[in-house]
């Protein structure tokens, strides 16, 4: 809601709720995929960074974002575009559920477009007989299948809200378009009360799917008075995207009957969870909370009197002379915890702490509040700054990539990955720290692009894509060292990550071009970078594995096989220039099965007269042109 706000070209009028008349309109990094190296001498390491960072405090913002959007205008807004589309519906008196007597109307304000969704009025009893949910699996949520991923494979939708929005397809696909115009870039605003918000939540989504994640204009979606629309499957579905969540701003009054409808306290089983953004408000002031736990015990009924339907058009007016005629300090209770201070505040700025409740455990509500107002704020922090974290694992790649380098020229003639496999110097056991720290981090970053809503392409966005490939690249071939040490064999088929697996699948789906040709003034770039197969090195161990059966007597016809097909394979890479040269060093795990099949061959073990491209660019020395750059192929 903070981005859409901080693009309103105009300022809040604070001595009137009532906008003006609105216009009516029409009613209906690492970033690139190859490594860049270093600058750097070969004695002077990267710097390192401080891991142990000193934590952060935590300061709730649940009043002063409720203060924003009261101040910005936009509630004032959408409530006036919705009252002007309701006197067009008080008319109508036909059933809720005919897409006849449902108005969609767009409205247009200096900055932003408001889009508004009203229903007839809706009778309470309406909406509890059509409290039954309905399964993604079902065609009735076919557009919404987007929302399963791997990790969250089903959700399930309110049958009033879905019934409905499938009737208005029609509408709906028309105006979709109009929204996501690529020559028309303005804000937008999507608001509905009561079932006219479910629908116009619904819409949001189906917008944000299409509008992908590369676009920085978010449509903001502001309901007031709604009912609960899914499940927890389905809440969690949107949490999974940040973005997307931040992208729902739902206003609540304290007492209103209607969003009460579907909380368990009201039904003997309710599956309904909250997702979004929750403004909850009274006469004395209102609060944002975003943890679907804490907006649940703010919901719940607090006696058979209380709930009531709700004039919002009075509240706003309400909580703007409050935001004129008040200060944050007269919710103020004292506490060396500020975390829950603010809590405390933000809860007696909605007028439940002024309110004598029987049976009502007031510091135990706190307590739970607090909890689930930490637990999402800790989340969200981490979700909405991966570009720091991203920074941070510069550093550590930097410092593999000097490992790497240093490796390759101290002269012992083996590469980064045999000096790991064998640990012999100081150096070694400092990159299993460097490599940990990284596989920690794209371990959570893939783990987290699982969860997240089904896309078209790739799950991550370009940064982070190339970012993992790089890492991939440069990490996976030291675990496959220390999985190799172990006297383990078929990395590929028993002991690959799934992380690895992905990144490499998800690189695959993006790239659209074939990889199989490369400029003549690319070739050095690409062999003095890294190796693209992160693979290559646990083929060389199979392959080794292989010639120490064949020479021990073991299955010929297998052994063979495979050594046939790693020669192709090796070939593959070099005529791509897709592997470095420090496979030639001296020492290195490739040249020392290259000596031991050679060998081999002499002995005539793979027969009298095998023969290969490999064999031949071997036995011809042409390595040695291949690790100065010059062209061998042509």
């Amino acid at each position: 809601m903070g981005n859409f706000l901080s693009k309103r070209k105009r300022p809040l009028d604070p001595d009137s709720i009532n906008s003006p008349n609105p216009k009516r309109r029409n009613s209906t990094d690492i970033d690139s995929p190859v490594l860049q190296q270093e600058q750097q001498s070969d004695n002077r390491a990267p710097p390192t960074m401080d891991y142990e960072e000193a934590a952060e405090p935590l300061y709730s913002t649940g009043l002063d974002l409720a203060n924003l959007a009261v101040s910005s205008g936009i509630l004032g807004d959408s409530w006036a575009a919705i009252s002007e589309l309701r006197s067009q519906v008080d008319r109508d008196h036909q059933s809720p559920s005919s897409s006849e007597t449902v108005r969609i109307q767009e409205f247009e304000y200096p900055g932003y477009k408001v889009i508004a969704f009203v229903t007839p009025p809706v009778a309470a009893s309406y909406l509890q007989e059509e409290s039954n949910l309905v399964e993604s699996s079902s065609s009735e949520a076919s557009e919404f299948q987007f929302l399963c991923s791997k990790k969250n494979p089903s959700f399930a939708i309110n049958k009033a809200a879905i019934s409905l929005f499938n009737s208005l397809q029609d509408k709906l696909s028309q105006l979709k378009a109009q929204v996501v115009n690529p020559h028309e870039s303005i804000p937008h605003i999507i608001t509905g009360d009561c079932l006219g918000g479910s629908i116009a939540s619904l819409f949001t989504l189906w917008l944000l799917h299409t509008l992908g994640t590369e676009t920085t204009e978010h449509p903001l979606c502001i309901t007031f008075g709604s009912p609960l629309i899914g499940d927890d499957g389905f809440q969690q579905a949107v949490s999974q995207n940040p973005i997307w969540s931040a992208c729902f701003l739902h206003v609540v009054h304290k007492d209103d009957y209607f969003p009460k409808i579907f909380h368990p306290s009201t039904m003997e089983q309710s599956l309904y969870m909250p997702f979004g953004t929750f403004l909850v408000c009274s006469e004395l002031g209102s609060a944002c909370f975003e943890a679907p736990k804490s907006i649940i015990e703010l919901l719940a009924p607090r006696s058979p009197d209380s709930a009531q339907i709700v004039n919002y058009e009075s509240i706003i007016k309400c909580l703007k002379q409050q935001l004129i005629c008040k200060s944050h300090s007269e919710f103020s209770v004292p506490d060396t915890d500020l975390f829950k201070a603010g809590i405390t505040a933000q809860v007696a700025a909605v007028g439940l702490l002024q309110i004598q409740l029987q049976n009502m455990d007031v510091d135990a509500l706190l307590r739970d509040i607090v909890k689930s107002e930490k637990d999402v704020l800790e989340q969200k922090s981490k979700a909405f700054d991966p570009a720091k974290d991203l920074n941070d694992m510069k550093v550590c790649m930097a410092n593999l990539e000097w490992y790497k380098k240093r490796c390759e020229n101290d002269g012992r003639g083996s590469g980064y990955f045999d000096s790991f496999k064998n640990k012999v110097a100081k150096r070694d056991y400092d990159a299993v720290k460097f490599m940990k720290k990284l596989t920690d981090y794209w371990e959570q970053v893939v783990e987290d692009a699982e969860k997240r809503p089904q896309r078209k392409g790739a799950p991550l966005r370009h940064r982070w894509l190339f970012g993992g490939t790089n890492y991939r690249r440069l990490v996976e071939p030291l675990q496959i060292a220390e999985y190799y040490k172990g006297g383990k064999g078929g990395y590929i088929s028993q002991g690959r990550s799934e992380h690895f697996k992905l990144l490499e699948q998800w690189l695959d789906k993006h790239q659209k071009k074939p990889q199989n040709s490369v400029p003549n003034n690319s070739k050095i770039k690409i062999m003095s970078s890294i190796t693209e197969d992160s693979c290559f090195w646990a083929h060389v161990e199979e392959a080794w594995i292989s010639c120490g059966l064949l020479n021990s007597g073991g299955s010929n016809g297998a052994e063979i096989k495979n050594l046939v097909e790693f020669e192709k394979y090796v070939m593959g890479l070099l005529k791509k220039y897709a592997v470095t040269p420090d496979i030639f060093l001296e020492s290195s795990s490739y040249m020392q099965w290259w000596r031991e099949y050679e060998d081999m061959l002499g002995k005539q073990m793979m027969g009298a007269f095998h023969n290969s491209g490999l064999i031949r660019f071997m036995k011809d020395e042409e390595y040695f042109h291949y690790k100065s750059g010059t062209s061998v192929f042509t």
